[in-house]
């Protein structure tokens, strides 16, 4: 019996997310610092983003400019282009963590520049004149005093902590038995191996060492002790693995997924040890190739949180090819060691199938 899940998100922690402030009494140099670590951030080929939390005497939208007029009139006012600006009648569903948590799936890192108050992980910065920081700061992780080192630690401390993020975000994989195993007959994740259990048996069983949970993505029909799996049903018109990772996406948008074919019974424990090995800070997804010159292996792969953004547009423009996503240029592409690249083999035929047995 096939179950199709609603919606019901893992519990994120906030705090794992790669979202920092900068911040410190007036005067402390918040935003001397920011201007000086952002060449080095986007040197590290890192998106990153700068908010300033309750901005003080801050003018954009001006008494009698058209956006104002909107907003006078009831309406809550964007403007998008070069420059992005908001101004919204009601807080509720909008509180600054929310905010913030969605452009994660944006960015590689959020820097907000704020102070005390500000509700986000902190690295404080001192004054010349002061020696300790204030009582009562909540969510304090760094004290950073006013010295010539202070960028070159800053910087230092946030690569690092940038790295245990990245580790934290949680990883779930997405099994997908959607195919309709037209050339080889009969339900490939059926097939039985030379174990003699199934091929999603012992896929589901190599995966669940690595992920939080694993999911399965499709119509195909499963053995009844692997009901208590979540089935994720297919997108409407989208055909293909893209179905199954963006349904997986959107299901849990705040988490990494391995996306995984039915049909790769070589998958091994060192192989995905391998490639989840290669995931880093800036990296938006993890899609490799077996050759330097050859075509990317989007079905063994990972997609971070990010990469959602690439695939919708894939979606939206009609595109149903995954391997597209390899076109961005904060995709990684590895190539496969070949001691490996067994791993990766799809098998379609009985003729395959056989060739495999040898």
């Amino acid at each position: 019996m096939k179950r199709h899940h609603t919606p019901q998100a893992l519990a994120v922690d906030l705090k794992k997310l790669p979202i920092l402030g900068i911040c410190g009494l007036s005067g402390a140099g918040k935003t001397t610092l920011i201007e000086a670590l952002l060449p080095a951030l986007i040197a590290d080929g890192l998106r990153v983003a700068v908010v300033k939390h309750d901005c003080r005497d801050l003018v954009l939208d001006r008494p009698g400019k058209d956006s104002d007029r909107f907003y006078q009139a009831g309406g809550d006012v964007f403007l998008f282009g070069g420059e992005v600006f908001a101004r919204l009648h009601s807080d509720e569903d909008r509180s600054f963590a929310i905010q913030l948590a969605q452009l994660v799936g944006q960015y590689d890192l959020i820097l907000v520049e704020g102070h005390g108050k500000t509700p986000v992980a902190k690295l404080w910065l001192l004054s010349e004149e002061a020696t300790d920081t204030p009582s009562g700061i909540e969510g304090l992780l760094q004290v950073l005093a006013r010295d010539q080192n202070r960028e070159r630690r800053g910087l230092e401390w946030i690569r690092a902590w940038l790295w245990e993020k990245q580790v934290g975000i949680p990883l779930c994989a997405c099994l997908l038995i959607g195919g309709r195993s037209s050339r080889m007959g009969r339900p490939k994740h059926l097939i039985t191996g030379e174990n003699g259990r199934t091929w999603i048996d012992n896929t589901v069983e190599l995966l669940a060492p690595f992920a939080e949970q694993v999911v399965l993505s499709g119509p195909g029909e499963v053995p009844a002790h692997l009901n208590h799996l979540v089935r994720l049903p297919d997108l409407p018109d989208v055909a293909g693995p893209l179905t199954g990772i963006l349904a997986a996406m959107r299901w849990q948008p705040a988490v990494s997924w391995l996306l995984v074919a039915c049909d790769m019974p070589n998958i091994n424990f060192q192989a995905l040890e391998w490639l989840l090995g290669q995931r880093r800070p800036g990296s938006w997804g993890t899609v490799p190739r077996l050759r330097e010159d050859g075509f990317v292996e989007p079905l063994l792969a990972v997609y971070e949180p990010q990469s959602k953004y690439y695939l919708e547009t894939l979606f939206l423009s009609g595109c149903l090819r995954i391997s597209q996503v390899a076109r961005r240029s904060n995709i990684s592409t590895p190539v496969v060691p070949p001691t490996l690249c067994r791993a990766w083999s799809n098998i379609n035929t009985p003729q395959e199938l056989r060739q495999s047995l040898l």
